[in-house]
């Protein structure tokens, strides 16, 4: 093989070529770390907090100051424009949609009025707005209880430890109505110091403790479902357990199965309500999301709610998880694809 001064010896062009490719070549790596630099530094900035959340802060403007674009696009649960076959974000009028119902929850309050779910912006102006609340003229008046705001804004949490949770649960509903104004957000699922995922309803824990299982050993990504099955779970109000109290409690002791679940609710013979038209003892599934996910494919294979409803999303150089909680068909390319790929069998 001849050397490298003899072949330019006779080719002198090729100096020309080797001399130009390396200032490309260098060029394209100074670009590299350049921007590898810039990121970083960019990262430092993005992660340094504006300002400093007190526990139990309901505002989400709040947190969005330090996490701006995890609120921005928490916001985009506004849009109600998606529907699908399963569901999506857009407002429908069950009933119409399907008026059977009126029939089989005669005597229920849902056979009044029933409206598919929007985004979690909405949660507390819809349920002001149903009419399953019934209307309340005072803090004393109306046939909900006060347990149904649970689920719909970070002030519970903040409620629960002022007044205790048992007095919580006690009560009207119209009782919370000026204390309950955020919708659902940050301080719901994150704990204000650390950040971290966290538990803020005791419902959830108190159920796994009477299972035996410890939900402070959860790893991150089964956290990244539990905090979701605060309340997209089925479940019931105990009224046996406290004098006074609608105690919210999720009917897992004998397993998660619905075989399970309705054995639970036979044993201590739970009913939601007497049929009006039947007189049948009746009951009614709430909405048992993360169970049902639990019996799938994608719990087995270790796929978490957050993977598939709030995937990761790049901006800016910067990699967050986006939290436009909607349905992953929305939104198919980075939650299903990042897995089924085109060139997979599964």
């Amino acid at each position: 093989m001849k050397p490298v001064s003899h072949l330019i010896e006779n080719r002198p062009w090729l100096a020309w070529l080797i001399f130009f490719a390396t200032i490309i070549i260098v060029f394209l790596i100074g670009l590299l770390a350049s921007s590898i630099v810039e990121r970083r530094a960019e990262a430092v900035f993005v992660n340094v907090p504006k300002n400093q959340i007190s526990q139990f802060e309901p505002r989400n403007e709040v947190w969005g100051e330090n996490f701006p674009r995890e609120y921005q696009s928490y916001y985009q649960t506004a849009d109600t424009t998606f529907a699908s076959k399963y569901g999506g974000s857009h407002r429908i009028d069950m009933l119409e949609f399907d008026p059977r119902m009126v029939v089989l929850w005669a005597g229920y309050a849902f056979s009044t009025d029933y409206i598919q779910a929007r985004g979690h912006v909405y949660a507390v102006k819809d349920l002001r707005e149903v009419l399953r609340t019934g209307a309340p003229t005072g803090p004393n008046d109306g046939p909900q209880s006060t347990t149904c705001w649970t689920c719909k804004s970070p002030d519970v949490p903040r409620v629960m430890n002022k007044e205790g949770v048992i007095p919580y649960y006690t009560g009207k509903w119209a009782r919370l109505g000026p204390e309950i104004v955020n919708p659902i957000g940050c301080g719901d699922c994150h704990d204000a110091k650390t950040m971290n995922l966290h538990i803020s309803r005791p419902a959830l824990v108190e159920a796994f403790t009477r299972q035996g299982k410890d939900i402070t050993k959860a790893t991150h990504q089964e956290m990244r479902s539990l905090v979701c099955a605060q309340c997209h779970v089925e479940y019931y109000f105990d009224k046996k357990k406290v004098e006074g109290a609608n105690y919210l409690t999720f009917p897992w002791d004998n397993g998660m199965t619905v075989e399970n679940m309705e054995k639970y609710y036979d044993d201590l013979q739970v009913v939601d309500w007497t049929h009006a038209l039947s007189k049948a003892p009746m009951l009614k599934a709430q909405h048992p999301d993360y169970e049902i996910a639990l019996m799938g494919i994608h719990s087995e294979r270790g796929v978490s709610c957050a993977d598939c409803h709030m995937p990761y999303k790049s901006e800016g150089g910067q990699k967050f998880t986006d939290h436009h909680i909607q349905s992953p068909l929305n939104n198919v390319a980075n939650s299903c694809q990042v897995c089924h790929r085109e060139e997979t069998a599964t």
